[in-house]
Parts: C-alpha cells; structure tokens; sequence
C-alpha cells in the first residue's frame, strides 16, 4: 500500500494582516523601497540647491607678530654701506651712493682694519624709504679720540633691491632721558643676615667661591655664567621702599624682600666692573635665600 504524502497547510497570516490582494501588496512594498531609496539623494540635492553651512577652509596659520623682513634687509644693506664708506671701499661706494669723482676723492684710504657698526635706529618715512641711523666704532689709537661715531643715510628700496639717495651725514648722540624711579631706597643697608645671604650668593655664583645652592630657595635655579671672575665685592644692598621694615628686621618664615644690589668683579686680567642686580629674597627657617634674579624697575 503505498502512503499518502503529507500535505502542506498553506502558511496562516497573522490576524493583523490586511487583507489586500496579493498584487497590491506588491505594489505598496516595492513603492516603498523606492522612496527609501531615492530619499537619500533627494535629501542631499536639496541640501546642495539650499546652499547649507560653508565648511570654512583651513588657511595657513599666521603668528601675531610678523617679522618685518623689510627692515632686516635694509638695517644689514646700511651696515655694509656705511662700512665700505668708512674704510674707504672705493667699488662698494660707486655702487651703493650717487657720488661723484671728487667725492671719492674726498673719502680716506683704505682702513688697514675693519670697523665694527651696527644699526641704532631705523625708521619707514615713506613707502620704499627708510631713515638709517648706524654706529660707526674706529680704532681708537689716541683715547682722547670719540668712541662712536653715529652716521645717518637715506636708503630707498624693497626686497634685496636697495640703493643710498644721498651720501651719509653724521648726526649727534642721543643724550640720556628722564630715568624712572626704580622703587629701591637710597640708603644702603647695614651689615644683616640679609646682606650676609647676599655676599654669599654673589661669591658663588660669580666667583665659584662656595655652593651656590646653599644661598638660594628651594626650587630655584641659576644657569652658569660663562666669564670666570677672581673676585667680587658687594658694594651695597638697597631693599625697596616696600620692603625696607622688613629687610631690617629679624626674618620670619615666609617674609619676602626685593633689593637692589651694588657689586664690583674682578677678572682674570685683574679689570675690574660695576654691576647691578636685582634680587628676590625669601625667609626660610629664619635664614634668608635667594628666590629669584629679577629685573628694574619695580612694577
């Protein structure tokens, strides 16, 4: 006896289903991928026809302070004119300067050393011309003789093209001006712990003539110094205005002082040279340190 085969039920919709021919069906589904479809590029051409946020361009970074190359080139081009004017470069001078024959005549020989210049002051006055101030330092033979020399020239130009309008004129220096008050007291003090901090950090530090780490606050550095002194001298310690109770007084943990120190070195050819530093002291363990090397004038 051959067995039936089995018959398949038809698959049962769920009860939710609409019950919508079958072609129909078709039709919504595949409508509806359509849509899904082209909704994609339909969205983006609408964003592009609107003309959506401009995504700005990434430019080249640029520093705040522009260096002017300008003023560079010039400086360097008036140094060499001035140079080949002083030592009497006759072919340097035809070319940076309308000069005539009995100019060039006029100039000295040739020096047998070079001169030592350097740009002191520049200013724009028009578009391509600068005001040039240079220091000429001669060989000084006879020390009656001036140290400096301060010639002004004309130049015109840009970039590496530049040229003398006139030939240079020699102008005065420039007197000292009004100085600021700087905020120490005028009155030196007296032989102190705070004094003693002082010598010790100025022999150590300029002479090698101890630790230097003893004298200083902790967390404070000193970069070396290059010039090798023998001996050093303090000639005198001027706390600020501010601090000149404190600076007299037996230090407390914590106090701080700021001073002005007076002080001579001595080099290894026996020179000797005045100079001034300015000084941040800190109390610690009633014993003074030196915390910083500042600057003047007090702010």
């Amino acid at each position: 006896m051959v067995g039936k085969a089995p018959t398949t039920e038809p698959t049962r919709e769920p009860w939710f289903t609409p019950h919508l021919p079958r072609p129909i069906r078709t039709i919504l589904v595949q409508l509806i991928v359509w849509i899904a479809i082209l909704s994609g590029p339909a969205a983006l051409f609408v964003q592009v026809t609107r003309g959506g946020p401009a995504v700005p361009e990434a430019g080249p970074e640029r520093s705040d302070q522009q260096v002017d190359l300008s003023a560079l080139a010039v400086a360097g081009w008036a140094e060499r004119a001035i140079t080949a004017y002083v030592e009497g470069d006759l072919d340097t001078v035809r070319l940076a300067f309308p000069v005539s024959d009995r100019q060039l005549s006029s100039l000295p020989d040739p020096a047998a050393a070079p001169t030592r210049v350097s740009t002191v002051a520049l200013e724009q006055t028009t578009d391509e011309v600068w005001a040039v101030t240079v220091a000429v330092y001669p060989r000084r033979e006879d020390p009656a003789s001036p140290a400096v020399r301060h010639l002004q020239l004309a130049v015109h130009g840009k970039d590496a093209s530049w040229t003398a309008l006139t030939l240079p004129a020699e102008v005065g220096v420039w007197g000292p001006g009004d100085l600021p008050d700087l905020g120490y007291v005028s009155r030196k003090l007296a032989d102190s712990p705070l004094t003693e901090a002082v010598q010790g950090w100025a022999a150590a530090y300029l002479v090698a003539d101890g630790e230097l780490d003893r004298y200083l606050a902790p967390d404070t550095t000193h970069p070396p110094i290059t010039m090798a002194h023998t001996a050093v001298k303090v000639d005198g310690v001027y706390p600020a205005q501010s601090d000149e109770d404190i600076a007299t007084a037996s230090p407390s943990d914590g106090d701080t002082v700021s001073v002005l120190v007076d002080l001579t070195v001595t080099t290894a050819d026996d020179q000797t040279w005045p100079m001034s530093y300015a000084l941040e002291l800190s109390s610690r363990s009633q014993r003074w340190e030196i915390s910083a090397v500042a600057t003047s004038p007090l702010t």
